[in-house]
């Protein structure tokens, strides 16, 4: 394995909480930006200047730069824009790669300015970045960015919520109960499925013997949202067939 792939495969079970390491900063591709304003003009027409200060309209576009620009969610009179950007990857291979980075804007209806809330971005030769989703809940809006890795069906997700002008991360918990509650011999190999809409969960489960197709468990569980913290609760287990 390349060290390029290899970075990218460490990234994705970080993401997923499959693997842990000291220090993931530097492979970071989710920012929490400081709110500064910039005109409504300015983010909802101009394509941004590639790099890693997002977003920065200091230098020119890439000349093939496409966006998309849409209100993502409404909240108390404020109202959070995405803009979505994409431009073909450095990286050439059979398939027609873009480096795609989504900016989440807030604003209020009628006025001309925004500020700059938040922000993903990666290269699609690493790594697929669905647009970011939202769902209302009780205390806020919960942000969902998926990410899969490429050609596989590995997927997972990284989620924020937006609150009274500002966005903070999740902190997600929910691989590490969900191994602590596991009867002894099992483990996951492959991320569990979140839906925090209905504030639940499911997955599966391997035992020593099981190949990688064929799990011998799956679980399903309930999520609890405690402000910024993900945790699993009320998981159940339930053997697909008996081990000899």
């Amino acid at each position: 394995m390349t060290p390029p792939d290899l970075q990218f495969v460490i990234r994705c079970a970080l993401l997923v909480g499959l693997v842990s390491l000291p220090s993931a900063s530097a492979d970071a591709e989710s920012q929490v930006l400081d709110g500064h304003p910039v005109s409504v003009q300015k983010a909802q027409t101009w394509c941004i200047a590639p790099g890693r200060n997002i977003p920065s309209w200091d230098g020119p576009s890439h000349p093939e730069c496409k966006m998309t620009w849409r209100a993502l969610a409404e909240r108390d009179g404020r109202v959070l824009y995405s803009a979505r950007y994409a431009w073909p990857s450095p990286t050439r291979g059979e398939e027609p790669w873009r480096v795609l980075t989504e900016v989440l804007f807030e604003g209020v209806k009628g006025s001309r300015v925004v500020r700059c809330l938040y922000a993903v971005q990666d290269d699609e030769a690493r790594i697929l970045l669905a647009p970011l989703q939202a769902l209302a809940i009780d205390n806020g809006t919960v942000l969902e960015s998926r990410v899969c890795m490429s050609g596989t069906t590995e997927c997972g997700s990284e989620f924020a919520i937006w609150d009274d002008g500002r966005v903070d991360r999740i902190k997600d918990h929910t691989v590490a109960e969900i191994r602590s509650q596991l009867p002894q011999g099992y483990d996951l190999n492959t991320t569990p499925q979140l839906d925090l809409a209905s504030l639940s969960g499911q997955g599966k489960a391997w035992t020593r013997g099981d190949a990688d197709c064929c799990p011998s468990a799956t679980i399903a569980f309930r999520l609890r949202l405690d402000g910024t913290e993900l945790h699993v609760q009320e998981m159940q287990l339930r053997r697909e067939r008996s081990k000899e």
